[in-house]
């Protein structure tokens, strides 16, 4: 058996109950002793931190990390000491790879890799960054700087990178409210800077959370002022480089933005994430052809070495997919079903996917009994969550009859509440409103009525029976104010209601029902905002309503709309499909 080097874990906390079980859980059989200095919890962070054994040292905290994280590591007594924040936790994948580093009698250090959520629960969105964590007792580290503080020694070391990756969730936006860091940092930033007011790594860092506050033309200036003063051999020149980016596509500088990325590329051609930012500013700014260009570079260059790694689905992912909708919208269904499939195998779980792929595919002109053997392929109708999705697919391509088809073959529709709401809408759209009514009724009984609560207002307005009515059944309070609106009693109508305004009229398009159609469209025409009219010209487009669509770019010219990527991409669509 082999015996690994001993590892200290070594903590500086505060309140932070709701996440450092599962960190302490993360790393237990893989740490020897855990060292927790506490800042002053009022949760049951140390009661936690004592069901893992952890001795806990208690501290008062004096606005410097550094002064707390040597505090924390100075009572380490294993041969290795790994410093973590209760917001991390380790990849489970990576145990093995954790226990294996420890023994390279070479490497006195790693830098690892800390995956940061910005979308919760989707390791996709996660952004990539280096720190210096793990690190030889025995070496003379200790860490510097009151806030984003550095790991250092003055003895001579070999430090590596590691693929070691441990998960953040201190960057979604909830955490970051509930902690209000951005004021706290801020503060201790502002007093560094007025005592060392030209350091380019202060500016920087308060540059960011000045982002976070909002203050867009300060964080510009603080970052331009950090760009200058920093060398590209800097290991945050990356992050400085697309912050400052970011921050300009905030401040709506997409023009200036544009030019940091090039000036960026031109200093780090290989960084695959920066080629991403800059395909999206060309794509936003209507260069579609460089926007293509760009996102077919980042496929070309694939993984960056790791100082250069940000977000790896930029290395194939969202290209992918952003090259399948430019692609779809260009008419070429071929190369976007191509790119959807790629984008499928990089990651199964993004089976929405399977809706544009299915889009395209009706498209083409592929008739709706090969238009379902297709669809198989990628979803066969074997599991009932995979019925499920392969109906509703074929339903939002209005292949009704085949549906109706695979709807009788999952009998009995009792085993899932979805199949029985499925069988109500697939009738609704067929005209068979008695039989769509009760199995509506059926599935408002088992799970809500919210689900289908516009499709019996779409029966009510087609049919006109009372039972369907306002006053017969639980309608949310917007589908009043929308009634009011529609029947001419009121003139205006709210964000919310316009959202369920635009649902409805996919409904209808989905039918389709003309006569009902051109009484919604005349209705809101009127109050349309900018951003609507692109909205609705989109949706008419995706069910051939092309003339309406016209009509809607009309109104958006005429209310001083921006010529901006979206909009190029549907005029190019109205041309083709003319």
């Amino acid at each position: 058996m082999i015996k690994y080097p001993s590892v200290s874990l070594c903590m500086i906390v505060k309140n932070e109950a709701s996440c450092l079980e599962r960190c302490l859980r993360s790393v237990q059989g893989l740490v020897d002793e855990t060292i927790i200095v506490d800042t002053g919890s009022t949760d049951e962070t140390v009661e936690i931190a004592k069901k893992y054994h952890a001795v806990v040292k208690n501290y008062e905290w004096n606005n410097d990390f550094a002064k707390a994280r040597n505090y924390s590591i100075s009572f380490a007594t294993k041969e290795w000491i790994l410093v973590l924040d209760a917001d991390e936790y380790l990849r489970e994948d990576d145990r093995d790879l954790f226990q294996s580093s420890l023994l390279a009698e070479e490497v006195d250090s790693y830098y690892i890799k800390t995956l940061s959520f910005t979308e919760k629960g989707s390791a996709q969105s996660c952004v990539i960054n280096l720190n210096h964590r793990l690190f030889r007792r025995n070496k003379g580290f200790h860490y510097r700087g009151a806030i984003h503080e550095q790991l250092v020694t003055d003895e001579e070391v070999n430090s590596q990178i590691s693929d070691i990756s441990f998960y953040h969730t201190g960057y979604l936006k909830e955490v970051v409210q509930a902690k209000n860091k951005p004021e706290r940092n801020k503060e201790i930033l502002k007093r560094l800077l007025d005592a060392d007011p030209h350091n380019p790594f202060h500016q920087f860092n308060y540059a960011n959370e000045l982002i976070q506050l909002k203050r867009y033309d300060e964080a510009i200036d603080y970052y331009n002022q950090a760009y200058q003063a920093t060398s590209p051999r800097q290991g945050y020149m990356t992050k400085l480089m697309i912050f400052r980016i970011n921050a300009l596509l905030a401040n709506n500088q997409e023009q200036e933005a544009l030019v940091a990325a090039e000036e960026g590329i031109k200093i780090y051609p290989n960084f695959t994430y920066l080629m991403f930012i800059k395909g999206t500013i060309e794509e936003r700014l209507g260069l579609i052809t460089r926007a293509m260009r760009s996102y077919e570079a980042c496929l070309t260059l694939g993984k960056p070495d790791a100082q250069f790694e940000f977000a790896s689905a930029s290395e194939g992912l969202w290209p992918h997919l952003k090259l399948a909708s430019i692609y779809e919208g260009f008419g070429d269904y071929e190369l976007a079903i191509e790119h959807y499939k790629q984008y499928l195998m990089l990651d199964s779980s993004q089976y929405k996917i399977l809706y544009s792929i299915a889009s395209c595919l009706h498209k083409m002109g592929i008739k709706p009994e090969a238009l379902a053997q297709e669809l198989e392929k990628y979803t066969p109708p074997t599991q009932l969550n995979h019925q499920i999705l392969f109906i509703d697919l074929l339903m939002k391509e209005q292949c009704y009859e085949v549906a109706q088809v695979y709807l009788e073959k999952s009998r009995p529709l009792e085993r899932s509440s979805q199949l029985i709401y499925l069988y109500g809408k697939n009738q609704f759209y067929l005209g068979n409103y008695e039989v769509s009514d009760a199995y509506f009724k059926r599935y408002a009984q088992l799970d809500s009525f919210l689900a289908v609560e516009r499709y019996y207002y779409l029966m009510y307005w087609m049919t006109g029976n009372e039972a369907y009515g306002l006053a017969n059944l639980p309608y949310s309070s917007e589908f009043n104010e929308i009634d009011q609106y529609l029947r001419g009693e009121s003139a205006t109508i709210s964000d919310k209601e316009w959202q369920a305004i635009y649902y409805l009229m996919e409904e209808v398009l989905l039918m389709p029902h003309q006569e009902l159609l051109q009484t919604f469209d005349g209705a809101i025409r009127s109050v349309l905002t900018v951003s609507q009219c692109l909205a609705l010209s989109q949706l008419y487009l995706k069910y051939d309503q092309n003339e309406r669509a016209r009509d809607c770019l009309m109104k958006y010219n005429e209310q001083g709309g921006e010529i901006n990527g979206r909009y190029i991409q549907l005029i190019n669509q109205l041309g083709r499909e003319a």
